[in-house]
């Protein structure tokens, strides 16, 4: 390593203090020049730095550089060879696996993030068809009716028809989060194969999702996105079962009331 500079003062006398080749571009020196006093006047050199220079200028032939370039920057050719920098392959490879694990963690902490967001889903959709059904028991309960473009229908309908529509949104947004969540661990698995052997610990991500890709279930290996769609498959088909009863029960209502109004005007006709 080497430090060019025109100033045997600020450049030379610092290559020496920190152990490396100093070299003296004599051909750009301007203490010389009689500018060079007004420099000092107005930089924010104190008076010791300029005492210091003065010294090390009159006392030149006591402090010669180890290399002196006088005509041109083109002469350390003649003093030095240059080659290409290589470091350490070992060094190197240590800070690739630093930065991949710190990468890794990363996509790590995104994984967590996408599966907190479809806990949240999932929890929200159950609170919400729990308080949906609770609803169209009490309107079931106290027989109330709605009547829409000149249909009756029992309120229940209406309400099990927006658990269908609440429940199928569930639906694209906890399935657009594990979309999400699959892309992150493959990219994870990525990280892991290539660093396998090298970091250790760090295929977690590969076995976790082995495990899940052969989880089974009545003898059926099931994986993540079965298992999702499953979940709001059932769900629905409950919902729609809902509505069938519903429809059916109220459907024989009306034949009861129909009915009765038949036998009251018999009687009446009595």
């Amino acid at each position: 390593m080497l430090y060019i500079g025109d100033s045997l003062f600020k450049d030379v006398a610092m290559a020496r203090d920190v152990g490396v080749l100093d070299v003296h571009a004599e051909y750009g020196a301007s203490q010389v020049n009689p500018e060079y006093g007004l420099l000092q006047r107005v930089s924010h050199w104190t008076e010791q730095d300029i005492k210091r220079e003065n010294e090390i200028i009159t006392k030149g032939h006591n402090f010669e550089p180890s290399v002196v370039l006088k005509g041109s920057f083109s002469e350390i050719f003649m003093h030095c060879d240059f080659q290409s920098f290589s470091s350490n392959k070992s060094d190197l490879s240590l800070v690739d696996n630093q930065f991949a694990l710190e990468t890794w963690k990363k996509t790590v902490d995104v994984q967590k993030h996408f599966n907190d967001l479809q806990l949240r889903v999932r929890n929200y959709s159950i609170v919400l068809i729990g308080a949906m059904i609770a609803a169209i028991g009490f309107t079931f309960k106290l027989n109330m009716e709605t009547v829409i473009f000149g249909f009756t229908m029992p309120t229940g309908i209406i309400f099990v028809i927006a658990s269908l529509f609440a429940w199928a949104a569930f639906y694209i947004f906890d399935f657009g989060y594990h979309s999400l969540l699959k892309g992150d661990v493959n990219h994870a698995a990525k990280i892991e194969q290539k660093y396998d052997g090298k970091i250790p610990g760090i295929g977690l991500g590969i076995t976790i999702s082995h495990a899940s890709k052969n989880a089974k279930y009545f003898g059926l290996k099931l994986n993540s996105t079965i298992r999702l769609t499953l979940y709001y498959l059932l769900g629905g088909l409950m919902l729609v079962l809902l509505l069938i009863g519903l429809s059916i029960s109220s459907a024989e209502q009306e034949t009861d009331n129909e009915n009765k109004n038949a036998d009251i005007e018999k009687y009446e006709l009595k």
